[in-house]
């Protein structure tokens, strides 16, 4: 009895200590806790303290049928006068009961056995009839016992304080160690015990499977005994991927005999399989194969399985199989309490999809008619299909209004977004536009039938908000058919509005959208030059006669050729609307439709801008037209006034040969260097400041390397000397370890590179430890250094690199600092690198001070 309470405490403890921990781990089987149903070896001290001695007769308890392992052999009684003399060996009791339990030959005898318990001190007798009772009698330990217990229980607690304070001192690896440890013990000895109760819960687990030929099913059932699977009653995105993966892979074995499959794994899959979540986004296919697998099995499915299990087949293409099944449990799963809204609202989904409007209202009805809480969204898939089919678009309105009515205040916005985009998935654009007044406005305004739209409805601000929200939405085509209506109502929609469905649709990135949007990009251009047009004969006219033009410029005369009756795009095109136009033909190389984009730019009387100026830069050093590139920089800048930014000193030395080509040739590389220097000198003279960080990151950065690469040591030195006082610029480490290691060792990670980057990392190491000896010689106290003088050694390392460049190439320190003064004259920057003028930093300063301060 000892062992066995001891055991019980051991178990119960080491529970305790695992829930209190991330993943509470299963309580193991009380030992105690007896089923009366089964017999025991458990014999209480009272019974067999008081046991009297036996007559001739045995007691009718001990007159049992022989067991199966016990009539094999014979036995032989003892004469009467023997067991008269002597009480009866409590061993041989618990023996006897043992083997009966056993062979299970107590099972099919008519074995009686009763429980007492016996008060020591009165000798009253109280028989046990329940589990309960006999479980209450049986918590009553000796002295002996209970120190054990009460020694074990503080020595847990220790152990538990113990593992908390290792979380909180951040030993979290050893912490969780040790919970493993004791997990896996308990998990080992209670492995593959499942069952409904909480105390014989243990690992899912499919048997009758093993060895090397069924290593899929031993890989299934490793992942049903993880631990950490359904975390917080979650599923993970890698949970849902890794459960099908193993099911998927022992679906045809375990096909062989689905009896084997235990209920409780298959419920596990069916929840795993069909958790609703994004991460899950072929959960319709899971659950159907899922379902068809129980079916083979002969498992039934559950009220909420059968019903995912329909909308599944229905989503899977069985449409008609599925809404029969659906009919047929309108006995069983409809007329359940439980399922009956579910029910009736997967019939309404799956009719209205599948064309069956009728019956889909039949069962709406029924809904809404019943006794449980009415949902009248359920009324939005009929409106819908309704509005599907042009002859019912009145019927489809009579239901939205009959929704409406039913939610009265309660309508949500999500709600009228789906009608507004039910009637405008089939072109009923006014039916839409009348759900979004109806939306906006709380009074009644009727526009429907209307030639004009009324003040408050017809003007850039309203359309403008419906535009932008479906927009937003996602809805390009609604928005796009919404753009027709309105300007057959005689509303032109504002180039800031059709530019942003432009640039929606090139953000997509499908053919179809950007076939879209270059057609109406250029309706809205030859709209442009069309008012050009007219304008200028207006000019030449002598009285304010307007002018028709009834040949308009054909910029793509594909179009005219396909004589299609599409309405005419009227929104005149802006700067903005070639800027996007001009970015798309860049990022999808299309040179040519980029060049006649700039030479449609002057015909349109529009200036060009500087983004524009950048993206026909980039696409012609991307064309490998450098001189075109050059050419175009110097007349927009010089001539026309287009004034350069950030962004254009970028392209213009990325457009150089040291960073287009692989191979370097020697009169390209002597022309870069002229080119860079002069790019420097009017990126410092221009008037521009950074816009965004990467800008800040990158252009320091791309100049340093170019005049590296072309072996312009002496620009290398000038220029971090002057972008330190009007960038505000320092190299960083990782800036320095790059450029001693080479520029290529960071784009591919191979052994050679990794080396290169190990040696470059050794070598700024000594140059620092060769200028922290410096300063210590100099009077540093050789503590901490503050960050400005960090700051100081960086830029000394960095000129200790370009120095230590220029010896491989027989060039000097000494030399190179002669011509720093030439040099900087060259680039602009004499006055702010040699002189220090803080007026010249301050009028060439290409960020806000005040800005960086906040």
């Amino acid at each position: 009895m000892k062992q066995a309470i001891h055991s019980f405490s051991f178990q119960r403890l080491f529970s305790c200590l695992f829930l209190s921990s991330s993943h509470a781990f299963p309580m193991p089987p009380r030992t105690l806790s007896l089923d009366l149903g089964r017999t025991s070896n458990y014999v209480c001290k009272s019974c067999l303290a008081h046991l009297r001695p036996v007559t001739n007769q045995p007691p009718q308890w001990l007159a049992r049928q022989a067991s199966t392992a016990r009539s094999l052999r014979s036995r032989t009684r003892k004469p009467a006068t023997e067991l008269k003399d002597k009480d009866p060996d409590p061993a041989e009791i618990q023996r006897m009961l043992a083997e009966d339990l056993f062979n299970g030959s107590a099972a099919q005898s008519n074995l009686d056995i009763k429980y007492f318990s016996e008060n020591i001190k009165t000798s009253e007798r109280k028989s046990l009839q329940t589990n309960e009772e006999f479980s209450e009698d049986s918590t009553g330990l000796d002295h002996e016992v209970l120190t054990s217990i009460e020694d074990l229980e503080r020595r847990m607690l220790d152990t538990l304080k113990l593992i908390n304070t290792m979380e909180k001192e951040g030993k979290k690896e050893k912490a969780a160690q040790l919970r493993k440890q004791f997990k896996t013990t308990i998990r080992a000895q209670y492995k593959g015990k499942v069952g409904p109760e909480g105390e014989t819960y243990g690992v899912l687990r499919i048997k009758g499977f093993s060895g090397p030929r069924y290593r899929v099913v031993e890989d299934l059932n490793i992942f049903l005994a993880r631990e950490k699977v359904l975390e917080k009653g979650v599923p993970s995105h890698k949970d849902l991927a890794e459960c099908w993966k193993f099911y998927s892979s022992a679906r045809k074995t375990l096909a062989l005999d689905w009896a084997k499959v235990p209920r409780e794994v298959w419920d596990f899959l069916f929840m795993v399989l069909s958790f609703d979540s994004c991460d899950n986004p072929n959960r319709m296919q899971h659950t159907y194969v899922l379902a068809k697998d129980m079916q083979a099995a002969k498992v039934p499915l559950s009220d909420s399985q059968q019903l995912l299990a329909i909308e599944a087949m229905f989503i899977e293409g069985w449409e008609t199989e599925a809404i029969d099944a659906w009919k047929k449990a309108v006995i069983t799963i409809g007329s359940n309490k439980e399922t009956f809204t579910p029910y009736y609202e997967l019939g309404v989904r799956m009719c209205a999809l599948h064309g069956d409007v009728e019956r889909a209202q039949q069962a709406a009805d029924t809904l809404l008619r019943s006794s449980h809480p009415p949902s009248p969204r359920i009324i939005i898939p009929i409106v819908r299909a309704l509005a599907a089919k042009e002859s019912m678009l009145g019927e489809a309105w009579e239901r939205y209004q009959d929704m409406r009515t039913l939610l009265g205040g309660s309508m949500t916005i999500e709600d009228y977004d789906e009608i507004i985009g039910s009637f405008l998935t089939v072109g009923a654009v006014e039916q839409g536009l009348q759900a979004f007044v109806d939306m906006m406005f709380s009074e009644a305004i009727d526009i429907r039938g209307r030639d004009r739209l009324p003040m408050v409805v017809g003007n850039h601000f309203f359309t403008g908000k419906w535009l932008k929200r479906l927009i937003g939405a996602g809805d390009l085509d609604g928005a796009y058919k919404v753009v027709t209506y309105l300007q057959q109502k005689g509303i032109i929609t504002a180039p800031v509005q059709l530019n942003g469905l432009i640039a929606a649709w090139m953000r997509s990135g499908a053919a179809e959208n950007l076939e879209k949007a270059d057609k109406v990009a250029w309706q809205m251009i030859q709209a442009r030059l069309d008012f050009v047009e007219l304008r200028k004969r207006e000019s030449i006219a002598n009285d304010n006669i307007t002018l028709y033009n009834p040949k308009p410029n054909a910029i793509n005369e594909k179009q005219e050729l396909k004589n299609e009756v599409e309405p005419k795009c009227l929104t005149r095109a802006t700067a903005e609307t070639f800027s996007l136009l001009a970015e798309n033909y860049c990022s999808r190389r299309l040179h040519e439709r980029l060049e006649e984009l700039f030479r449609v730019l002057d015909q349109a009387e529009i200036m060009p801008t500087t983004f524009l100026m950048n993206q026909l830069i980039r696409s012609y050093s991307q064309a490998n037209e450098t001189k075109k590139a050059l050419n175009l920089y110097s007349r927009l800048a010089d001539e026309i006034g287009v004034q350069p930014d950030g962004h254009t000193f970028l392209t213009m030395f990325n457009s150089l040969s040291v960073n287009r080509l692989i191979k370097r040739i020697p009169t390209f590389t002597e022309h870069d260097v002229a080119s860079a220097r002069k790019f420097f000198k009017d990126m410092v003279e221009t008037r521009w400041e950074f816009d965004t960080p990467e800008l800040f990151g990158q252009l320091p950065r791309t100049i340093l390397f170019s005049m590296f690469k072309a072996k312009d040591w002496v620009g290398a030195i000038v220029a971090c000397r002057a972008m330190r006082r009007i960038f505000g610029f320092h190299p960083t480490d990782a800036l320095l370890v790059e450029l001693m290691s080479g520029i290529g060792s960071l784009q591919v990670k191979t052994k050679r590179n990794t080396l290169r980057l190990t040696e470059g990392a050794r070598i700024i190491e000594n140059f620092k430890h060769g200028y922290r000896k410096d300063l210590i010689k100099q009077g540093h106290p050789g503590e901490e250094m503050t960050p400005e003088e960090l700051v100081e050694e960086n830029h000394a390392v960095f000129e200790q690199i370009v120095y230590r460049k220029a010896k491989v190439r027989q060039v000097v320190p000494e030399d190179l600092n002669k011509w720093v003064g030439e040099v900087s004259k060259e680039m602009g920057v004499y006055d702010i690198v040699v002189k220090g003028d803080q007026e010249a930093i301050s009028e060439c300063m290409k960020f806000d001070r005040q800005a960086i301060m906040r």
